[in-house]
Order: C-alpha cells, then sequence, then structure tokens
C-alpha cells in the first residue's frame, strides 16, 4: 500500500486475486487486488495489481474507489448486516439495459438481490464488502466461506457486482483467494 494512502489513514480491508493482466507473463491471469479503507469506512479503494498475490507487483493502480464501505462478516450463516438497499425489481430490470450499455458490455443482470440469493444457492457465496462508487454505482463483493483463502481452489472463490441506482445488477468480475485482513478479523471476531 502507498505512502500517500497510509497517510490518508487507509487500511488494508481485503486481499484477492482478480483476473487481469499480468505485466511480467504479458498475458490475462489473476493478478492481487487490495481493498483500502479508512479506519471509519467512510472513504475506500480498490487496488489493482500486475502480479498475483504473494509476488511484488512492480504497479498498482486504483479500478475503482468510493464511501460509505460496509463490511459483513461472511463467515457467518447469519442474514447480512448490510442489507440498507431496496430495490423495486421492475425498476432494476428496466435499468439492465444500462448495465449492458455503460458498465458490462452484453452482461446478464437482474435486481441486486436476486443476483445475490442466486450466487448463495449456487456457490455458496455470501456479501463480504458492499459501497457505493464514485459514479453512482454500488460495488458488491460476494465470497465463499467454505474456500480456503491460501489454496487455489478454481476462478470462482469470490464474486465483484456493480450495481445501478435503480437496482440493476451485473457481475463485474471473479477471482480467488479472497481474505479479509487481520485488521477486519479481529475486529469481526469480537463482536
Amino acid at each position: 500500500m502507498s505512502a500517500k494512502l497510509k497517510a490518508e489513514g487507509h487500511k488494508i480491508v481485503a486481499t484477492m486475486d482478480i483476473y487481469g493482466h499480468d505485466v511480467d507473463r504479458k498475458e490475462w491471469g489473476h493478478v492481487a487486488s487490495l481493498v483500502t479503507a479508512r479506519t471509519n469506512l467512510a472513504h475506500w479503494y480498490v487496488l489493482k495489481g500486475d502480479h498475483p498475490l504473494g509476488t511484488k507487483s512492480a504497479r498498482m493502480c486504483i479500478a475503482a474507489k468510493g464511501r460509505n464501505l460496509e463490511i459483513n462478516d461472511y463467515r457467518r450463516d447469519d442474514h447480512p448486516t448490510v442489507t440498507r438497499y431496496r430495490f423495486d425489481r421492475a425498476e432494476a430490470l428496466k435499468g439492465c439495459e444500462k448495465v449492458r450499455q455503460n458498465y458490462l458490455k452484453g452482461a446478464r443482470c437482474n435486481e441486486h438481490y436476486a443476483v445475490v440469493k442466486g450466487l448463495g444457492k449456487e456457490f455458496g457465496e455470501r456479501i463480504a464488502l458492499q459501497g457505493e462508487t464514485e459514479n453512482g454505482t454500488m460495488m458488491t463483493i460476494l465470497a465463499d466461506p467454505n474456500s480456503d483463502a491460501g489454496e487455489f481452489q478454481g476462478d470462482r472463490d469470490f464474486r465483484m457486482l456493480v450495481t445501478t441506482s435503480e437496482g440493476a445488477a451485473g457481475i463485474a468480475s471473479s477471482g480467488q483467494r479472497f481474505a479479509f485482513s487481520q485488521w477486519v478479523l479481529s475486529v469481526l471476531d469480537k463482536r
């Protein structure tokens, strides 16, 4: 993490390998990604590297940024604590064309909670992080609590959704080895 982010009070919230471009291998593969936030979670970034976790990235760039990050302990089979957003299904489905045109070319799309419920039922994934992006969409990361963050188990340990203000949602990316930082785990384990 950069000295600038540390000076702004950012800490690492989560790490993961996301599908991206590996500069050394000059091919697409998994590259490290970090979610950082101020301790009050009012401001956050998703940073993307050019090498997988466990190797040093030559460059880190800002892939997304926003405000009001919420953390849900996806390891527990409880009702998620990040459910303050409510969407009308009909309006969300109308907004799917906006998702396909502006965010995810040709993406499958549905109402946000229908996507969340479907991923939970099919893959056992639960909401881990959710926050508003600076361009007015919502970023949600769903992770599989049964995957071992230290091992490669395919490309589906987590998925990142983009959701418009109308509630239309699509899968923006996926990856492996999602894990909360020790800082976040220590806070969650005290609850």
